[in-house]
């Protein structure tokens, strides 16, 4: 399992299993496989992480094993900042991704804007609890798919990356409910789904998508 260890020591976590991790050094990237652990809750907190490839999943853990995703994390953006020393939730590779960590701790310079990152995820949250505050499952979604638009303004067609059970476990909905309102969007023509894995997405009417999530 990759842990934030992976740029200094690894340590053991229980029920995991650790990758093979190359990168020792604050600067270096760190290549993962899909589904590949980078922290787990209960870590100390060691670094803070750059998506430089792929997608990164942030998710929690319920009592009895349920899974909630909290965010999304794509090319360029940042994850990993605890506000103490301890992770308080999991860091997952969506898919082959590539990640450069950073040292938090005192003797390290953090060549980044600690105030700005926050201040992103903080909007990031509020935009999902937006999202799920909606009745509908049809705009649940409209919105989740506008959202990921928005990282890809000038491009009609981009890959999710994200599966059905990932997008889900984020919008707080069940695969089948996530799989029909994909299928509604595409009847309305909103949207149409390519790939092996219908992951790529390609807008046919943006105001429409819009539209639905007022």
């Amino acid at each position: 399992m990759l842990q934030d260890h992976a740029i200094g020591k690894y340590t053991t976590v229980p029920g995991h299993h650790h990758g093979t991790v190359s990168a020792t050094a604050k600067d270096q990237s760190i290549k993962l496989s899909a589904d590949e652990t980078i922290y787990s809750e209960g870590e100390y907190a060691l670094a803070i992480y750059q998506v430089e490839a792929g997608a990164v999943r942030i998710y929690r853990l319920t009592s009895n094993g349920q899974r909630h995703i909290l965010s999304f994390c794509s090319k360029g953006e940042w994850f990993g900042l605890e506000n103490g020393n301890v992770r308080t939730d999991f860091a997952e590779a969506i898919c082959e991704s590539r990640v450069r960590p950073f040292r938090t701790n005192q003797d390290a310079a953090v060549p980044i804007d600690l105030l700005r990152i926050a201040l992103t995820n903080l909007a990031k949250a509020q935009c999902k609890q937006l999202i799920i505050s909606e009745q509908s499952a049809l705009k649940r979604l409209a919105a989740f798919v506008q959202e990921m638009a928005d990282r890809h303004p000038e491009d009609p067609e981009f890959d999710m990356m994200m599966s059905r059970s990932d997008i889900a476990d984020y919008l707080g909905l069940t695969v089948e409910t996530v799989a029909r309102s994909f299928t509604k969007l595409r009847e309305k023509r909103i949207l149409r789904l390519a790939g092996k894995s219908q992951r790529i997405v390609r807008l046919l009417d943006r105001d429409a998508l819009v539209a639905l999530t007022i």
